[in-house]
C-alpha cells in the first residue's frame, strides 16, 4: 500500500513539473486545465475562484416551471414577446455598459486607474464588447429591469501590461420575477475588470440557454473544442479577449450609477479597498469602489481513482457522488464513460463558500502538498449574502453594509460573524502555504464597514472607537500581521496584511471608551456650575452572563438584551 501510494504521488509530481513547463510560456490568467497524465480514469481539481462573471452576456428568459424544473423556456428581446408575457417566471441577466447620452441609468459612469505615483488616467471608451447578440433585451424601468447591455473595452495608453493597453470592463446584475410578481429583484451583483488583448479566429461559439431556474444561470462563450475550457475571458464568436496580469500596484476605480441598488455587503478580490455611495439628482446610487488587484493563487492536481492522497480519502469517506459530482472528463481516446456508467474521470470545478466548502479545499491543499499551481491577478466584486445580525442593523436601508475582501483562494461567503463570547468580527478564509514558484503567499484581508452598522452591532454610541485585528492560526496561535485602523466620511477601514495560511481566522475587536461625566467646577459670584454630562447605566444580560454599560446614551451589544 505504501509503494502504491508513492507511485500515485510520483505521477501526479511528475505531471505538476509538466503543468508548470508549460505554464511558464504564459501568464497564469490564460490557465487552462491540462488532461490527466495516463488513460487511467482520475479525480481533480481546477479552482482559484468562482469567475462567473466571464464568458456571460446579457439575457431576458422566461420559464413555465413546476418550481423545480424548466418545463419550456423561452429568450425574449423585451418584456411581452412570446414567452415572456405576465404569469411566467423571468430571470435576467444584464451586463452594464458605460453611460452615453442613451444610457444614462443602469450604466457605468467611470473607469480610472492611479497608478504609483498617484496620477489618476481615465479609461478612454473602445467599444462593447460582445456588443449586441441575438439574447440582447430591451430594459424596462418601470418594473425595475435594468437593460441587457453589454461589457466594454478601455483603453489606458499609459497603464500598459503585458498583452497591450485595453482592459475589459465587466458590471453583471443579476435577477428574476416571480410569477405572482410585478417587479423584478435583483439578486446577484459581480463586478470585474481584466487587461485583455484580442485574438482573431473560428473557434469560438455562444452557448445556449441553459435551462435551469435559479440565481445564477447565465449565457455565455465557450471554444467549440474538447474539454479543458478556454483561456478566453470573452468571446463574441468571432474573436476573442485572453487575459494579462494586472499591475498590483495600480488602484482601479469603478463608479456604477444604478437605478438598481445595490444592498447588503460584497466580497473583493482586491487590496486597500474603499467604497463611496452618493444620491444623483435622478435618486439613482452612485456608487464607487476601488483597490489594487491581489495575486489569488490556484489549486489543480489530478489523482488515479483508487489512489487518492489520505486527505481526499478522509474528506470524501464513502460519499457515492464523489465520481459525479463535477464536471466529467472524457479519457485520452475519447470515453465519456466508465464501466460503472461514471463518467470517465471527474474535475471539482466549484465549491460552497461556506465551512463544508471551506474544509473541503483544505483536504485538496493537504494532497496538493500546501502548493498552488498557479496564481493569477485579480480585480472583483460580487455581493454576497449578509446575515441577521448586519440586516438588523441596516433596518431596511437600501444601501451598502460593508465589503469584506481578501486574496485567500476560498473564503465563508458572508460577512464576518460576530462572536458573542469574544466580542470580535470573526472570518474564515483558507488558501495554500506556497506560491508555483515555492515562495510563501502572505495574505491580505479589508474590512470596510458602514460606520453606523458597526457602532449598531456593538451598541456603540457616536464617540470614537479604535479596533484591534488579530490572526489566529489553525493550531491557535496568534500571528504577527501588519495591520490598519481607519474613520472617515463615514465608513470604517481596517486591514491586515503579510499573514500566512492555510485556515486562519481573522478577528476585528472594535473598542469605545466609556464617557466620563465631567468636573462640576466650583462656584463663583461670575459663574455659573458647568452641567455635568448626564450619564445612564443600564444592565445587558445574554444567558447566565451580565454586563453593564455605561454612556449618554447606551444600548446593549449584539446577543445581549436589555435587562
Amino acid at each position: 500500500m505504501r509503494k502504491m501510494k508513492w507511485i500515485s504521488a510520483l505521477i501526479v509530481a511528475i505531471f505538476l513539473a509538466n503543468s508548470a513547463a508549460v505554464a511558464a510560456d504564459i501568464p497564469d490568467e490564460q490557465f487552462v486545465t491540462l488532461k490527466p497524465p495516463t488513460d487511467d480514469r482520475y479525480t481533480g481539481i481546477n479552482f482559484a475562484f468562482n469567475e462567473t462573471e466571464k464568458n456571460t452576456m446579457s439575457s431576458l428568459q422566461g420559464f413555465t416551471t413546476d418550481g423545480v424544473d424548466a418545463l419550456s423556456r423561452s429568450t425574449c428581446s423585451k418584456l411581452g414577446d412570446p414567452g415572456c408575457e405576465a404569469g411566467k417566471y423571468l430571470q435576467y441577466n444584464s451586463q452594464l455598459t458605460l453611460c452615453n447620452t442613451i444610457q444614462i441609468t443602469d450604466c457605468v459612469k467611470s473607469v480610472t486607474a492611479k497608478d504609483s505615483s498617484g496620477k489618476i488616467h481615465v479609461g478612454k471608451f473602445v467599444e462593447d464588447y460582445p456588443g449586441k447578440t441575438k439574447y440582447t433585451y430591451e430594459g424596462n424601468p418601470s418594473v425595475n429591469l435594468p437593460p441587457g447591455s453589454s461589457s466594454f473595452i478601455v483603453d489606458f495608453p499609459e497603464i500598459a501590461h503585458k498583452g497591450g493597453t485595453q482592459y475589459l470592463v465587466i458590471v453583471s446584475i443579476l435577477g428574476n420575477r416571480g410569477l405572482s410578481e410585478t417587479i423584478f429583484t435583483m439578486e446577484d451583483f459581480t463586478t470585474a475588470i481584466y487587461a485583455v488583448s484580442k485574438i482573431q479566429g473560428d473557434n469560438f461559439i455562444l452557448t445556449e440557454p441553459s435551462t435551469a431556474v435559479g440565481k445564477g444561470v447565465n449565457l455565455g462563450g465557450r471554444p467549440k473544442t474538447g474539454p479543458g475550457g478556454t483561456a478566453c475571458v470573452q468571446t463574441d464568436g468571432k474573436s476573442c479577449l485572453i487575459a494579462w496580469g494586472l499591475d498590483v500596484n495600480t488602484e482601479f476605480s469603478l463608479s456604477l450609477k444604478l437605478s438598481t441598488k445595490i444592498s447588503g455587503w460584497l466580497h473583493g478580490r482586491f487590496s486597500e479597498a474603499k467604497s463611496e455611495i452618493a444620491t444623483a439628482s435622478d435618486g439613482d446610487q452612485i456608487v464607487t469602489l476601488s483597490g489594487k488587484p491581489v495575486v489569488v493563487p490556484g489549486l489543480f492536481g489530478w489523482f488515479e481513482k483508487g489512489k487518492l492522497p489520505s486527505s481526499l480519502i478522509k474528506e470524501y469517506g464513502e460519499d457515492k457522488f464523489v465520481d459525479v459530482q463535477g464536471a466529467g472528463w472524457q479519457s485520452n481516446l475519447g470515453q465519456s464513460y466508465g464501466p460503472d456508467g461514471r463518467p470517465y474521470s471527474i474535475l471539482k470545478t466549484a465549491f460552497g463558500y461556506d465551512e463544508g466548502g471551506l474544509k473541503e479545499i483544505l483536504a485538496w491543499i493537504d494532497a496538493l502538498s500546501d502548493k498552488s499551481a498557479y496564481a493569477p491577478t485579480v480585480w472583483s466584486a460580487k455581493s454576497i449574502r449578509s446575515g441577521s445580525q448586519f440586516e438588523r442593523c441596516m433596518k431596511g436601508q437600501s444601501t451598502l453594509s460593508g465589503i469584506v475582501a481578501t486574496n485567500a483562494t476560498i473564503y465563508i461567503g458572508a460577512p464576518p460573524k460576530f462572536n458573542d463570547t469574544e466580542q470580535t468580527l470573526d472570518y474564515k478564509v483558507a488558501a495554500p502555504h506556497y506560491l508555483p514558484n515555492g515562495s510563501e503567499f502572505k495574505g491580505t484581508y479589508n474590512l470596510v464597514i458602514r460606520s453606523e452598522v458597526a457602532r449598531c452591532i456593538y451598541g456603540f454610541t457616536d464617540a470614537p472607537v479604535s479596533a484591534t485585528i488579530s490572526i489566529v492560526s489553525s493550531d491557535g496561535t496568534n500571528q504577527v500581521a501588519t495591520t490598519l485602523f481607519s474613520e472617515k466620511d463615514g465608513w470604517i477601514y481596517l486591514s491586515a496584511n503579510n499573514f500566512t495560511f492555510s485556515s486562519p481566522i481573522l478577528k476585528v475587536k472594535l473598542k469605545q471608551e466609556v464617557s466620563k461625566p465631567l468636573a462640576t467646577p466650583t462656584k463663583s459670584a461670575t459663574t455659573s456650575p458647568a452641567a455635568a454630562a448626564k450619564k445612564t447605566t443600564i444592565t445587558c444580560v445574554k444567558g447566565k452572563t451580565t454586563k453593564k454599560v455605561s454612556a449618554k446614551n447606551p444600548k446593549c451589544p449584539m446577543g445581549f438584551k436589555k435587562k
